[in-house]
């Protein structure tokens, strides 16, 4: 009986040590379990922080692209208050102890607001907070003032805040400059600024899984004269050249900018894409059935009843009966003038080889112009008579033998004295020439320009043996410019009487007269832009520029005439006693002659008659109907080279990009 008692207790004592072990188990299970679960928890967390985090860096590096224009919207304009001098003064005559590269940032109009941070030469770097709860749909940094507010962003927050620095770079073209924040470039008052970035983003789902992410990198800025060259249309006074008024109708349709210095009228519904800006604070309105009223508003109501107004295009584009309730177009009255500054670019100069930073050419006499363009041309001789009228191509002329030899360097563009009885463009060597073809009386001087081996063939047929002859480099005017290759300049000391042919896909050019440049057949480019498509940008651009007269289509044109350029009649804001237009010659006289087809922009003093058309049907009855379009080209940069410029600054991408270069990344302890 003992036996079997000590067998019980035996048994007893190992079930509970089993019962012990794996209760200790079990709880050491839960242990682990449950340290996994909230390992993992905290793993989760972890990651879902950094993600938000560098969600969040990158939400700052587009709000701040969006800031200095790097955004393909290009909704950031420079404010009027910004001058040359200002801008000299940055510049510090290019000490660079005393430059003020920051200050830039007190200029940038976004949202119609620009920032107070005053920064001196002393300053080394700019702060902004990211706060996209800001009313404004662009503007989404604040100047830093403490700890920048929480954005949400997935399942939890982040903070960021941006620094903006300023940077020392080489010169982009010039390796003998010193390094600078401020380097200044070809041109007058254009100057490229350099920067670095640094964001810093912490990003949280939970306040122990904070994580932080640092993008950085660099960017540089270039400020120019705003070119004219942007405009669908521009006027200067906005009525005929005989002070006749212009009323934009629900048959006036533009797609791109449309400003005035002067003051519009509408007559119930036309239609604009783009901004709309007067210099008037006023607006002329038809207020149909009754008489026009001058009103200080973007539209017509009377009674409730909304009459006349510029709206924004539809669904319906070709029918006029349906606008009533469009969209207002984007209107802004009252802004400040944009005219010529004194010291826009002078093409005359620049033909014949001279910097475009250099303004003694605008103060020049006679004397002065004779000595520079003979000195330029080898078959002058430097005295003091009047130039000859011919047609020119100024080389270099090292040997001064008075001839220009085969292989004497290029000197400047081309150069035209007394009236060019025509020009025409075309092409050869299987599309990948240029030629530009000018007649004045008995002389014929043919120019081939080859992009490819940088030279240019000249066939002049007022020389002596060889009539064509050979030169290195092409006729970009200003030669010592490394960039700008694809530039062509082609100024006349008089009238253009035909102006037509196709512009080589290569060929940037600026094509300027003092007098009238008349059109007589279609002006097209080899690879016109697919306007429907923003990432096309081919190179082929064209400007006329007629300084102190007309752009005028004559009556040898045909029907249904296709220009593509931007045309420029004037200089706004100079007077010169002269009324300019763009213009149809016997535009009231005659039968319909179809329509003009235009891709490019019209800018003039005085708004030039096309045509005249039925009031009661709409239908035409003599000259020409507008079909215009905005080559949109002109709002990414590409431009006609030395083309006029307006009083007002822009600001576009440097050298150093921020758009499609990816910031380092690394992520740092909060």
């Amino acid at each position: 009986m003992k036996f079997l008692r000590s067998e019980r207790g035996f048994a007893m004592v190992a079930v509970l040590s089993v019962l012990l072990v794996l209760t200790v188990l079990s709880a050491l299970v839960l242990y682990v379990s449950g340290k996994e679960i909230r390992l993992g928890a905290a793993r989760r967390l972890g990651s879902q922080s950094i993600y938000i985090a560098e969600g969040g860096g990158f939400a700052a590096r587009s709000a701040l692209m969006v800031l200095v224009n790097e955004d393909p919207s290009d909704i950031v304009s420079i404010d009027s208050s910004l001058t040359g001098t200002i801008l000299n003064t940055w510049y510090a005559a290019g000490t660079t102890a005393s430059q003020n590269p920051l200050a830039l940032f007190d200029y940038f109009l976004l949202d119609g607001l620009r920032y107070s941070i005053a920064p001196s030469s002393a300053t080394s770097s700019v702060s902004f907070e990211v706060d996209w709860s800001l009313a404004q749909t662009h503007r989404k940094l604040r100047v830093a003032t403490g700890t920048p507010p929480a954005n949400p962003l997935g399942t939890g927050n982040y903070k960021a805040i941006v620094v903006v620095a300023k940077r020392l770079a080489p010169h982009p073209t010039d390796g003998a400059q010193p390094n600078r924040y401020i380097q200044r470039l070809t041109g007058q008052d254009f100057y490229e600024f350099f920067y670095t970035y640094t964001i810093t983003s912490d990003g949280e789902t939970d306040p122990r899984s904070r994580r932080r992410v640092i993008l950085s990198g660099e960017f540089s800025l270039r400020v120019r004269h705003q070119n004219f060259a942007q405009y669908a249309l521009f006027t200067h006074v906005h009525t005929t050249p005989s002070g006749g008024a212009i009323w934009f109708t629900n048959r006036t349709s533009f797609d791109g900018p449309v400003h005035t210095n002067g003051q519009f009228r509408f007559a119930y519904f036309p239609k604009f894409s783009d901004r709309l800006t007067s210099v008037s604070t006023s607006a002329w309105f038809n207020n149909d059935p009754g008489s026009p009223v001058n009103r200080t508003a973007n539209e017509n109501v009377v009674g409730g009843v909304r009459r006349d107004a510029p709206v924004q295009f539809d669904a319906t584009p070709l029918n006029n009966n349906d606008d009533q309730d469009n969209l207002p177009a984007n209107f802004t009255r009252g802004v400040p003038p944009i005219t010529v500054p004194p010291n826009s670019y002078n093409q005359r100069a620049i033909s014949i080889g001279r910097d475009p930073a250099d303004l003694a050419p605008n103060t020049w006499t006679t004397g002065q112009w004779n000595t520079a363009i003979r000195q330029s041309i080898p078959e002058l001789v430097d005295d003091a008579t009047a130039i000859p009228t011919g047609i020119y191509v100024p080389v270099t002329n090292p040997d001064g033998d008075l001839v220009s030899d085969v292989g004497d360097p290029l000197m400047g563009g081309i150069y035209v004295q007394g009236d060019l009885s025509s020009m025409t463009m075309s092409t050869a060597g299987g599309g990948n020439l240029a030629l530009y073809t000018m007649v004045q009386g008995g002389q014929t001087v043919t120019v081939t320009v080859d992009r490819i081996s940088q030279t240019t063939a000249v066939y002049n047929s007022a020389w002596g043996a060889p009539t064509t002859r050979v030169f290195p480099g092409v006729p970009k005017g200003w030669q010592s410019d490394p960039g700008n290759e694809n530039a062509g300049v082609v100024y006349v000391r008089g009238n253009i009487l035909g102006l037509s042919g196709t512009l080589e896909e290569k060929e940037q050019t600026t094509v300027t007269a003092s007098g009238r440049i008349d059109i007589t057949n279609h002006i097209l480019y080899e690879d016109p832009p697919d306007l429907s498509d923003p990432t096309d940008n081919p190179l082929n651009v064209l400007g006329l520029y007629s300084a102190t007269n007309d752009v005028r289509i004559t009556t040898a044109a045909p029907n249904d005439l296709t220009i593509h350029a931007v045309l420029m009649a004037g200089q706004p804001g100079v007077s010169d006693g002269y009324n300019s237009s763009v213009f149809v010659q016997n535009y009231n006289s005659g039968a319909p002659r179809g329509t003009v087809n235009m891709v490019g922009g019209l800018i003039e003093e005085y708004y030039g008659a096309f045509g005249t058309f039925d009031p009661d049907t709409g239908a035409a009855l003599t000259g020409y109907g507008r079909n215009f379009q905005f080559d949109r080209r002109l709002g990414r940069g590409i431009a006609p080279p030395f083309f006029p410029t307006s009083t007002l600054f822009e600001v576009v991408n440097g050298d150093d990009r921020m758009a499609g270069v990816r910031p380092i990344w690394r992520e740092s302890t909060p």
